[in-house]
């Protein structure tokens, strides 16, 4: 039922968000950029460490539990702090003063905003939406959004092997906007895309998770350019949270955010496949994914 679903949109994410300005102030907040839709998208960044570390939820709007996870962790992280206590396993202090956290929670709003059914019905955005939808009867609407709302996959829109995904999806029937696989018309013609490639490139993060669902898989590096121990790293994950550590498929190994910034930058990069099920996963599944990817968290702010 779509009650069950973890639906959570920018209107959900603004009563986060003001919660995290007035209970911890020691975390920096600023807008990465805002949506085609006007929706912001908040970067926010913790920690005096030497590491980097750069978490994004959100590329997909049907995996918007991502965000919501990375919100929760987040508080627990700092409560964490306040406290005096752990986090993850580790001393929440010991990660604050090894690593600093840059965290985007939901970079596709728009899209999450849908399928949350936070957009006004009969509006623009709710009626551009149902004309492509109509187009794709395959796709249930709109639980099966994956897309922003301009019908671009912004997980297929990185400059890593775009042409491949682009010829892949195209054999598969999808040429055009769609809520679903479209990956654009050139990599990062997106600005929720684009401006998180410009922020990375101004961070240079030493690593990346990138969070989707579903599956309990953890896949790594991208066509052998990682760097040495990226392996290692994932192998470790996965023993922390359960999950298993896998090969990517080879259909879905290209334009990925993790797949660029591997390519980009050789170091470390992670998509996490939280949980288990059929998206968009149920929000009483919370709490399992919080044990599951709190000691993930942990160990990255500690590599």
């Amino acid at each position: 039922m779509v009650l069950q679903t973890a639906l959570f949109g920018a209107a959900r994410q603004a009563g986060f968000l003001a919660r995290v300005r007035e209970r911890f102030p020691f975390v920096y907040v600023r807008e990465l950029t805002r949506s085609p839709g006007g929706r912001s998208i908040p970067v926010l960044q913790l920690g005096q460490g030497r590491t980097k570390v750069l978490i994004v939820g959100g590329h997909h709007a049907n995996e918007s539990i991502t965000s919501l996870l990375c919100w929760r962790l987040l508080e627990d992280y700092c409560a964490a702090l306040e406290a005096d206590g752990d986090f993850g396993g580790v001393p929440a202090v010991r990660l604050y003063y090894n690593a600093v956290l840059y965290l985007v929670p939901l970079l596709n709003p728009d899209g999450a905003s849908l399928v949350a059914g936070e957009l006004t019905p009969g509006g623009a955005e709710d009626a551009a939406a149902r004309t492509l939808a109509v187009q794709h009867p395959d796709v249930p609407f709109p639980l099966g959004w994956k897309a922003n709302l301009a019908g671009v996959d912004l997980n297929l829109n990185y400059p890593a092997g775009w042409q491949t995904a682009k010829r892949i999806k195209a054999e598969l029937g999808v040429r055009a906007p769609a809520p679903r696989d479209w990956g654009g018309r050139k990599p990062l013609d997106q600005p929720e895309t684009a401006a998180l490639a410009a922020y990375t490139c101004c961070v240079h993060p030493d690593l990346v998770l990138a969070y989707h669902t579903q599956g309990g898989e953890i896949y790594h590096g991208w066509h052998g350019l990682e760097p040495p121990g990226s392996a290692r790293l994932a192998q470790a994950f996965a023993d922390a949270s359960g999950y298993r550590m896998c090969a990517v498929p080879p259909q879905s190994d290209h334009a990925g955010f993790k797949d660029w910034f591997v390519s980009r930058f050789r170091r470390p990069g992670f998509t996490i496949e939280a949980g288990r099920g059929e998206n968009p996963l149920p929000e009483s599944d919370l709490p399992a994914l919080l044990r599951e990817n709190a000691p993930i968290w942990a160990l990255a702010m500690m590599t």
